[in-house]
């Protein structure tokens, strides 16, 4: 009985420090807005992308450090809520794994920052650039307009140095960062699902670390009491 306890303790533990893997109809609250236009060639056109960080956001109430579009195909309306956002520490956007997500984690994880100053805007950039490989024809299908800006501004330079480091990068940091796919329900139960975010892994609410130490702490000294019977009960049978 004992065994069944420790066993729903630590699945209950595992639970709560992994709620935020995979969450649907999270509450996702945009505002400020993202009105830089970022000088941009998509398949080889140019034409200007709004980007940089999305400030201020809030995901269920926690205020969001920084929040990038890895989506440059749709679109997300800034100020605005979305009460049934699906979120996930695995890459996904619409269900679908994010091409090169695992660079786009490291670059956030590494250089995330909020605003839109040149190092947000060459990050947005480099974001879309990873996220934009046509894997049929071997290509990116974006790339920042380096001439708009000049090959030795701070943000062509910013942006390239991203893309290298990212390439060089041989770590997992997929689950390092919370992937967002924006929703709403019309009153007919229809989803519209928005242009995908990502943003920085949550912070543990104080109740829940206070409740983890609790439960670890019941786990080892539980444990260093079995351990005591038993080395007991071998002495005594010796």
């Amino acid at each position: 009985m004992k065994k069944k306890i420790v066993t729903l303790l630590a699945v209950a533990m595992l639970m709560l420090t992994t709620r935020a893997m995979a969450t649907t109809d999270a509450i996702l609250n945009l505002g400020g807005s993202f009105s830089h236009s970022i000088a941009s060639l998509v398949d080889g056109t140019k034409t200007t992308e709004g980007g940089g960080s999305i400030d201020v956001s809030y995901l269920n109430g926690r205020k969001l450090d920084y929040l990038y579009c890895v989506d440059l195909f749709k679109e997300v309306f800034v100020p605005a809520t979305y009460p049934n956002t699906t979120i996930n520490n695995s890459g996904q956007i619409y269900g679908t794994q994010l091409v090169n997500a695992n660079k786009v984690a490291y670059l956030l994880t590494t250089y995330g920052t909020g605003g839109q100053e040149p190092k947000a805007i060459a990050l947005q950039a480099a974001i879309w650039y990873e996220v934009n490989y046509d894997s049929t024809t071997k290509k990116y299908r974006y790339t920042l307009d380096v001439d708009s800006y000049g090959t030795s501004s701070e943000i062509a330079t910013l942006y390239n140095n991203y893309i290298n480091a990212a390439d060089n990068n041989h770590l997992d940091y997929v689950s390092k960062v919370t992937w967002i796919t924006p929703g709403t329900t019309d009153v007919n139960g229809k989803l519209t699902m928005y242009q995908g975010l990502v943003t920085s892994n949550p912070v543990p609410e104080p109740s829940t670390i206070i409740l983890l130490g609790t439960g670890m702490l019941f786990m080892a000294v539980f444990g260093k009491r079995h351990m005591n019977k038993v080395a007991c009960t071998i002495t005594h049978k010796a």
